[in-house]
């Protein structure tokens, strides 16, 4: 771990690295975590000791407090290869495809014959869409590894996505000689499989990798996987495609089990449904005075995912007086902190007026810092997650205007089940039915006990009637949130090019139209949804939908 760069460190410090070294050539890790944290919680500070520990946290799965402590090591020996590809991991497994590649290409400038560096290189960019940076990433692993079975893998699932049937069947074929089992390989050839409709032998093969278990590493495949799962949805085998969705969940739930054990959702919820229950009703907050830069007018989309809040963005998007971010989380951590208990909530409620300014200040600097003007514009603000910020919203924004919207709980609670998003706290509740069928009763019932208690100007806006009276629909958001009705909000897919991500599952969607055949789908997996109909029923009974 050290080198000639770094400072001098005193005779107990080299005490317990020569202890920490000790326990790590016999294996024991808890001995080496509990010596590395013991010695920083004294405030003895050396590389060694950041990544004894952050080694212990990612085996743990707690990959964002690796992260820091494999920052702050990098502080020590800042041209370190193997931190910084330790770092390019961490952010991997959390999701931040970009940083994370360029943590590897870091990595890479000081050792550029690592082999590993340049794969996990790849599959960031595969994540990230750059499909020819990624194709060069494997390709150099490979060169410097030929028998390099994961990066082979990668290489033939890039192919099947082309598609690329010869290349396909080239480094998968290289990869399973090198490695039997290699999963990114039966994926690549399951899916070239189902493209050319040879369904019997791609399913034999997904069902051999199910039973494998050895998939969930590679993050594209695992969205692959997904994909291979909708295809068996469209040719009608709605038992393996469940199947499929619920073995990837199962093995993303196990990677990120620990991260979320003390941070779930689905406990917030709790706490605000037991506050809302036993407190009266807020009074209503003095209108605040506009920033210099203010938007004529603020709107914010909520809802559960999945209920069409990025149709409803989409639609408003492709009016010319909206300026709209894409779920981009606006809210700073200090306001964040006032939901987190009931005696938060309660110093919400009476915050005085300098208290409420600087946090409506701190939500005004995000918003400008992702970069778009919003001054003289109507300002949509669409982040599904923010049903959970209602208090917030209402204390801090009393004028503005809330669209909210509702789908069929069912549909919503198997799409959500089938969908692939970045892991939080709350979509981790999305990777079992029964937590994700409870987080979603548990948020509606929220917004209605909200509604009673807090001072809010909320509109409802049915996914369903969007699609079946879109003109409508649309004409009375129009005269809520105080926009002119423009014809072009009715080419919605292609006016809110730049503003709506059409890259992710949602705006992938909202890309191929209004279209009826996204409602109703869970009769299909009638069987499957079955033991979460109960959670489910009351909601459905109370927004209207049809038992049936």
């Amino acid at each position: 771990m050290q080198s000639t760069a770094e400072p001098h460190f005193g005779g107990e410090m080299q005490k317990i690295v020569r202890d920490i070294t000790a326990a790590a050539e016999t294996g024991n890790e808890a001995q080496v975590y509990a010596l590395a944290n013991d010695a920083l919680d004294r405030g003895l500070h050396h590389p060694m000791f950041f990544h004894a520990r952050a080694n212990w946290f990612w085996h743990c799965g707690l990959y964002q407090e690796a992260l820091a402590d494999l920052e702050a090591a990098l502080n020590f020996t800042p041209r370190n290869p193997l931190l910084l590809q330790a770092i390019g991991e961490c952010l991997l497994k959390l999701g931040v495809w970009k940083s994370a590649g360029r943590a590897f290409g870091k990595a890479i400038e000081m050792a550029p014959n690592n082999a590993r560096a340049h794969y996990m290189r790849g599959l960031a960019f595969q994540m990230n869409a750059e499909r020819q940076a990624a194709i060069a990433a494997h390709l150099r692993a490979i060169e410097l590894r030929p028998e390099y079975a994961e990066a082979l893998a990668s290489l033939a699932l890039i192919s099947a996505a082309e598609p690329n049937p010869e290349n396909v069947r080239l480094y998968a074929g290289r990869a399973l000689l090198l490695d039997p089992l290699q999963p990114t390989a039966h994926i690549a050839l399951a899916l070239q499989e189902l493209n050319e409709r040879a369904v019997a032998s791609a399913e034999e093969r997904v069902r051999a990798l199910l039973s494998a278990a050895r998939f969930g590493e590679d993050p594209r495949a695992n969205d692959v996987l997904r994909e291979i799962g909708d295809g068996f949805d469209r040719l009608g085998n709605v038992p393996l495609a469940f199947q499929i969705y619920a073995e990837v969940n199962r093995k993303r739930r196990g990677i990120h089990a620990r991260r979320f054990a003390n941070n779930r959702s689905s406990s917030n919820v709790a706490l605000q449904l037991s506050y809302f229950e036993r407190t009266q009703a807020w009074a209503p907050s003095s209108p605040p005075p506009p920033p210099m830069d203010a938007p004529r007018s603020h709107v914010f989309v909520l809802g559960f995912a999945r209920s069409g809040t990025t149709l409803l963005e989409t639609v408003l998007a492709s009016n010319a007086q909206v300026v709209a971010f894409d779920e981009k989380d606006c809210f700073s951590d200090d306001a964040k902190a006032f939901l987190k208990t009931e005696e938060g909530l309660e110093t919400l409620k009476s915050l005085d007026e300098p208290g409420l300014s600087r946090l409506r200040n701190g939500y005004w600097d995000k918003v400008r810092e992702y970069g778009r003007p919003t001054a003289g514009k109507v300002f949509v603000d669409k982040w599904p997650f923010n049903s959970r910020r209602l208090p917030l919203i209402a204390r801090l924004f009393p004028q503005a205007r809330i669209l909210f919207a509702i789908r069929d709980p069912r549909d919503v609670v198997l799409s959500c089940f089938r969908r692939s998003f970045i892991m939080n706290s709350d979509t981790f509740e999305f990777l079992e039915l029964e937590d994700c069928a409870r987080l979603y009763a548990g948020i509606m019932e929220l917004a209605s006990r909200a509604r009673n208690r807090l001072p809010m100007n909320l509109l409802e806006v049915r996914y369903e009637a969007m699609v079946d009276g879109f003109d409508t629909t649309v004409s009375g958001i129009c005269d809520f949130t105080g926009l002119r009705w423009e014809e072009g909000m009715r080419d919605f897919r292609h006016a809110a090019d730049g503003t709506v991500d059409f890259h992710a599952q949602s705006g992938k969607q909202v890309r191929m139209g209004l279209y009826s055949g996204a409602s109703g789908q869970w009769r299909r997996y009638r069987e499957e949804l079955a033991p979460v109909f109960p959670i489910l029923a009351p909601w459905v009974e109370r927004l209207g939908y049809s038992p049936d």
